[in-house]
């Protein structure tokens, strides 16, 4: 939230419900006085908390009153409340803490501001912490600052980026987004680098330095990261360099009265089938209006494609007006994605009252969940929700107005069933997003080749790895791939999620060293590479930029360039499916046994075959 006029308009309905003294504890915030009792740090009996079993719920909290807190809610239904406190005597999260992730057994929170106007201790803008504690590592009050001379010569220090968003890079690095462009965070050396150049915020002073330039959500897919920025589009950046490389701008359309109005992007996410999906504001000015189709973009060929909502099925939300991480998501065992609909003559700004469901294979919209089925007058808050990795249930944030203290969290499965609820004690916790714990580590299948003969000196030979590798609690696609040594005269590298393999001379035997990262998870695998005996088969070549084949439930879903057939064999030779197909379309598969088959993918000017194992 965070945004003064509406923060102040809050603070004004709070006085009149909350007024009445409760407990002994005073807050004071705006010149109101308010009596509230401090909530428990947890439910039950006090003791070491197992931070893998369960969920973290991160809190906005309540502004102008004090700093962002982190609820933990066990596997077994209880709460364990203000965690990062309970774990940290003395510190606090900064003020309107709205992001949070895992990765690699670290906890990065990013928060708006180092410190809420009500609270008495400072906290951070970003915060590092041990995932499995919740102990803190280090924290950063400021991501970049510069100082202010006022005219008596005197220099104060002052912050010129707020905390937005964070985007784990690599085991080495990870990208901050800001109200004031993104930053390198060194993860090794614990300290934040300068500003990509060309992300930054324009405006240097007022209302825009804060709310018209700044970085959203990003996501990592194929060889780049992709940056919702507010005014400029979607910026792709290269990893290895830390370089802007190219920038999307949303579409310039006509509006009602035929003036030309630019579009803005709300916030994107990656689906399992390895595709960007971006939802699209109405404008630049972060007002909140949404339009009434999404955006496809394949991080391959950059090849974009709209998707309209049909009538009935509301669209995609975007909070530049006090940016939350946005109601977008996607499934990591389906591929479907997910969203907090905009209600044009319902919502508000932070309200949202059902969550509908794109299914990218079938091509079709549905309604998942009605909040206000629900007996209690619920609303969804904020982000509204996110996706257990896992369970593919969805975690909802309820509450049933700003001025009452009262919020639960909701359990609801991918088919709309409403599986739990969990009562919260009464604050103003304002959910502003679950994080999920990291749980599994990445696992090399059996079909990843041990030793690889090549077809020839200063031939390429490419090796597809977007299923050599799975991890139960993450997408295939999202786990990064990367060569960490290789033997002269050898070359090798990673493109378009395909090993590129050539030699400069005969090698009798040569090795290469493959690494997956997981979320931050890593496993490594030798490669024995040599000039001299029988070529590796084909089965194990895919070409880089034009196929992937994946499982999506009972359905075999197959993406690339001018697509024709599919045939599927068993390990005997028997033919057991046949069909034509377009790019994107599912095959069921739900009739095979379990066990390994042979893909078969034809297009119009090649043919290519994968081997791939169905559960």
């Amino acid at each position: 939230m965070n945004k003064k006029i509406l923060t102040t308009a809050i603070s004004l309905l709070f006085v009149s419900s909350v007024g009445a003294q409760r407990g002994n504890t005073r807050w004071t915030a705006e010149g109101i006085s308010l009596n509230r009792p401090v909530p428990e740090l947890r439910s039950a009996s006090d003791g070491d908390v197992d931070y893998s079993d369960g969920v973290f719920i991160v809190n906005e909290d309540w502004y102008g009153h004090q700093n962002s807190t982190v609820n933990f809610l066990t596997n077994q239904g209880e709460w364990i409340y203000r965690a990062f406190q309970k774990e940290n005597p003395g510190r606090e999260l900064g003020c309107t803490t709205q992001f949070g992730t895992i990765y690699g057994n670290r906890f990065y929170f990013v928060s708006k501001q180092e410190r809420d106007p009500g609270a008495k201790i400072t906290g951070s803008r970003f915060a590092v912490c041990d995932a499995s504690t919740m102990e803190v590592i280090k924290e950063f009050p400021y991501i970049a600052t510069t100082t202010k001379t006022d005219k008596n010569g005197k220099e104060t220090l002052i912050s010129i980026a707020d905390g937005r968003s964070y985007l784990p890079v690599d085991e080495h690095k990870g990208y901050i987004g800001t109200s004031n462009g993104i930053y390198v965070f060194d993860n090794d050396n614990l300290t934040i680098g300068g500003q990509i150049k060309g992300t930054g915020n324009p405006n240097d002073e007022g209302y825009g330095q804060l709310y018209y330039a700044q970085i959203g959500t990003m996501v990592r897919a194929n060889d780049y990261i992709f940056a919702i920025h507010q005014q400029y589009g979607l910026l792709v950046i290269d990893p290895k360099t830390d370089t802007l490389v190219r920038t999307i701008k949303a579409p310039l359309e006509k509006d009602e009265s035929g003036k030309e109005e630019q579009r803005g992007f709300g916030s994107i996410v990656l689906s399992k089938d390895g595709n960007l999906w971006i939802s699209v504001a109405k404008d630049v000015q972060g007002l909140g209006a949404a339009m009434n189709y999404m955006l496809k973009l394949s991080p391959y060929t950059f090849e974009m494609e709209r998707v309209y909502f049909p009538e009935g099925i509301e669209y995609i939300p975007n909070s530049w007006y006090a940016w939350t991480a946005d109601g977008f998501c996607a499934s990591t065992k389906e591929n479907k994605i997910y969203w907090n609909g905009y209600p044009p003559t319902q919502g508000s700004w932070f309200t949202g009252y059902r969550i509908y469901c794109y299914d990218i294979d079938k091509k079709q919209f549905s309604m998942v969940y009605d909040v206000t089925k629900m007996p209690g007058n619920w609303r969804l808050y904020g982000t509204g929700f996110r996706i257990h990795p896992v369970t593919d249930d969805l975690y909802c944030f309820l509450y049933h107005e700003f001025q009452d203290p009262t919020h639960e969290l909701a359990r609801i499965s991918s088919t709309g069933e409403l599986r739990n609820e969990y009562s919260m004690i009464q604050n103003y916790w304002f959910p502003a997003i679950p994080v999920f714990p990291d749980n599994e580590a990445p696992v090399i299948s059996s079909a990843m080749p041990e030793d690889i003969v090549l077809p020839g000196i200063r031939e390429e030979y490419k090796l597809y790895l977007g299923d050599k590798v799975c991890d139960e609690d993450n997408m295939s696609v999202s786990i990064v791939k990367s060569v960490i040594t290789c033997d002269t005269p050898l070359s090798a590298f990673i493109r378009n999620d395909s090993l590129v393999l050539k030699a400069t001379d005969p090698v009798k035997e040569g090795n290469v060293t493959l690494q997956f990262n997981s979320n931050g998870k890593l496993v490594t695998h030798d490669l024995a590479v040599s000039t001299s005996g029988d070529v590796t088969s084909n089965e194990n070549m895919e070409p880089t930029e034009d196929i992937r084949v994946f499982l999506s439930g009972n359905n075999l879903s197959v993406v690339g360039e001018n697509i024709q057939k599919i045939k599927i064999y068993s390990q005997t030779g028997a033919k057991v499916l046949e069909r034509m197909l377009a790019s994107g379309d599912a095959v069921p598969v739900g009739h095979l046994t379990s066990g390994v088959y042979i893909i078969c993918v034809e297009q119009s000017n090649d043919r290519i075959t994968r081997k791939i194992l169905l559960p």
